[in-house]
This record gives C-alpha cells, structure tokens and sequence, in this order.
C-alpha cells in the first residue's frame, strides 16, 4: 500500500521527469499541470497508481504543447511497448509492467527460480 508521503514523492519525480522530457516549458507551468492532474485522483480510495496516471495525462498535455526530449526508456517502459504489441494496442496492465520489471531487473523471487542459467 501507498502512503501519502510515497505518493507525494513519487509525483515529485513525475515533475522531474517532465521537467527532461520538455525542457522549453516553464517548471512552475509543469508542476502545475502535474498538481491538475493530481488532485483529479483526490477522494478516490485505491492510490497505488496515481503516480504512472498522472505522468501518463501531464505527459499528453504537455505534448502538445513544446517538443518532447527523447529520453531512453527503462525497463517498465519497453514492458509496456512489448505487452501492447502482443495483445494487439490494448492498455498494458500497470502490474503486469511491474512484474515484468521487477522480474528483468535481478534474481525472481529468490535465487534463479524463473529459469534463467547462472
């Protein structure tokens, strides 16, 4: 479960994000939209993906507003592209990316039970 401190930290780093991604735009601007876009999500009771929502929508906001930077995706990211080839553009379902993240970025589970050699 989130706490409120997580999240806020959380889209703190969203603004960071942001912030590379488009670099022409104003930071009190894109903190701005990230506060509109964050408090759309108040009163609603699951918080466990505020965070990835509200970069997904200030992303899309600000896009069409100032050229983006490209920046190199992580692995969450290229989770993401892979699962919305297979299943043909649907959504890709946010704990399946991080499944699939945590799952690439050291031993599953514990030791080398996902099959991988040592």
């Amino acid at each position: 479960m989130t706490t409120e401190a997580d999240e806020q930290q959380a889209v703190e780093h969203v603004v960071a994000r942001l912030l590379e991604r488009f670099p022409s735009l104003d930071e009190d601007h894109v903190h701005a939209i990230v506060d509109e876009e964050h408090h759309r999500f108040d009163g609603r009771p699951v918080r466990d993906f505020v965070p990835v929502l509200v970069e997904r929508a200030s992303r899309k906001r600000l896009e069409t507003e100032a050229p983006s930077v490209r920046l190199e995706p992580d692995a969450a990211e290229l989770a993401a592209a892979d699962q919305v080839r297979r299943t043909g553009g649907s959504e890709a379902d946010p704990m399946e990316v991080a499944r699939r993240g945590d799952a690439e970025g050291g031993d599953f589970l514990f030791g080398d039970l996902g099959g991988r050699a040592s």
